[in-house]
């Protein structure tokens, strides 16, 4: 194993936001404690519940105009400009973009775009709320937060597999803030040197797959994962 030469796979979730003041869906008090998921983020049923849907991220785009980036999101684009990095979030925020990262791959799709149903036109709206107005290119009515909702595909995950598969013993894998509810993040984290960072222990998540864990802030982690990281690559 020779980490030296490999590359680097930051696989992010909610927990790096959440120091930034952003709420984590799945916590005791997230979002989904004080909304119906299955009301606001199913695609079964969303057109039946529109006004209700876009009342709700828009919502988020608000919270989301005033909130920062933390440190957390600072040393992963530090990591980014100084090695070779493919950087995967499960979070439909900005914060890793803000903090100066490019070429993010967002699972979930992104918070400050919507998507028409008619068209398939997806276009940016940044921090606005959306009024109802149709869709620029083809005046359709029906247009869709570009978030990827229950029941609903999700286009980049043959991405997300495809990169997974493609690590090799020379790699690093560094999983942050992640509940592995969602994505199952054992069967991704096959070789390579592994690295976990969750707030606790989650009971979907495998730690002995892992060679080095954090339990604790990604705020207070990602910094020792740094060193951890330049101390790997210098040897």
């Amino acid at each position: 194993m020779d980490l030296k030469q490999g590359k680097i796979v930051i696989f992010s979730g909610a927990g790096i936001s959440a120091d930034s003041g952003l709420a984590t869906f799945r916590d005791n008090d997230g979002l989904w404690s004080k909304y119906n998921v299955m009301e606001v983020c199913n695609y079964k049923n969303w057109r039946r519940n529109y006004k209700l849907v876009h009342e709700f991220y828009n919502l988020r785009r608000q919270e989301l105009q005033t909130t920062k980036p933390n440190i957390a999101h600072e040393i992963v684009c530090k990591l980014t400009e100084e090695f070779e990095v493919i950087n995967i979030t499960q979070n439909v925020d900005d914060l890793l973009e803000r903090a100066g990262c490019k070429d993010v791959i967002h699972l979930h799709g992104f918070l400050k775009e919507l998507r028409c149903e008619e068209c398939e036109t997806i276009f940016e709206i940044g921090y606005e709320q959306y009024n109802f107005t149709p869709c620029p290119t083809c005046n359709a009515t029906l247009l869709k937060p570009n978030i990827v909702f229950f029941f609903e595909h999700a286009p980049q995950y043959q991405k997300m597999y495809n990169i997974f598969d493609s690590v090799c013993e020379n790699d690093i894998i560094i999983v942050i803030g992640t509940s592995g509810e969602v994505i199952n993040i054992n069967s991704l984290v096959n070789k390579g040197y592994k690295i976990l960072n969750n707030l606790e222990s989650r009971d979907m998540i495998d730690e002995s797959l892992f060679d080095s864990i954090y339990l604790e802030s990604s705020t207070t982690a990602l910094p020792k994962i740094y060193k951890e990281i330049k101390k790997i690559k210098s040897l």
